[in-house]
Parts: structure tokens; C-alpha cells; sequence
């Protein structure tokens, strides 16, 4: 039993003493690849419920970026099921789609600078008459490198 417990021991800490954690050496080597960076991401929206808007800064390295200016046809958090094939054109996309029973039409557009500071617009329109369209526009500003202790993904709310 003795011997055991002197190579647990001695596993212990070993372990102890190999360096940093694979998080800490992700980490490094995220930093040094694609250090992510500080984005403010500040949405606006009208529809017939009136406007709403928000702010949040939020972090994220080069896959996560290329992500903000994408549109994913969703109605209400349920994917729009695409029923012709997409309009894809620098800049733009146009998606004609069915969810719920319902067809619409979504449009998305993006102006500016996709690296540093540009704004994604999308448009909503019902293809029937009993519901109204509905606008977001999301402006992206790059601000710099991410605060200390922040991960890829980390979001914090504009107060």
C-alpha cells in the first residue's frame, strides 16, 4: 500500500510542476495566431411592436468575426426553410423562405469596412398581408484588443 501512495504522490507532483494548463497554453497560442479582438455591436430595430435597441461589447477572434456579417433565416428563433435557392452577392443576400406556415422574404446588407467598423441591415418582409415588416440594423465597431481575463466569445452589455 505504501508504494501506492508514494507513486500518487509523486504523479501528483509531478503534474504540478509541468508548466501552464492546456487552457493557459491555448490561450498563448490563440494570442499569438489570431489575438481576438474588443468589438461594440450596437443593434437597432423597428416592427409594428415599435423600436428597440441595445449595445454589447463582445470578443472575438478572426472565425467569430466573419460570423457578424452572415444572415441565417430565422423567424421567431425557428430556422426559415429557403424555398428557391439564395441571392448572394457581395454585400448582399436575399432569401425567400418558409417558416411556420408563413413565407417571407429576408434581405441583409452590409456597408463599411468588414475589418474595423460596418453595419449589417436586414430587412424582414412578410409575403401576407396580415403582418408588417420588421428592420435591424446591427453597427460592428472594432475597438481593439480585448480586455484582460476576457475569452473569444465573452460578452458584456452596454449600460
Amino acid at each position: 500500500m505504501k508504494p501506492l501512495a508514494a507513486l500518487s504522490a509523486a504523479l501528483l507532483l509531478a503534474a504540478c510542476q509541468r508548466g501552464p494548463s492546456i487552457e493557459a497554453q491555448l490561450t498563448a497560442r490563440q494570442q499569438a495566431v489570431d489575438p481576438p479582438s474588443l468589438w461594440l455591436m450596437e443593434d437597432a430595430e423597428t416592427s409594428a411592436k415599435g423600436a428597440v435597441s441595445g449595445a454589447a461589447f463582445v470578443c472575438a477572434d478572426t472565425p467569430m468575426h466573419k460570423t457578424f456579417a452572415k444572415t441565417n433565416p430565422e423567424i421567431g428563433g425557428a430556422p426559415c426553410i429557403e424555398t428557391v435557392a439564395p441571392v448572394i452577392r457581395p454585400g448582399f443576400t436575399a432569401h425567400r423562405c418558409d417558416a411556420g406556415g408563413r413565407r417571407y422574404a429576408i434581405t441583409s446588407q452590409t456597408e463599411g469596412d468588414l475589418d474595423r467598423d460596418f453595419r449589417l441591415t436586414v430587412m424582414v418582409t412578410p409575403l401576407s398581408a396580415d403582418l408588417g415588416p420588421a428592420q435591424t440594423t446591427r453597427h460592428y465597431r472594432r475597438l481593439g484588443a480585448c480586455p484582460a481575463g476576457w475569452r473569444v466569445g465573452d460578452l458584456q452589455l452596454r449600460r
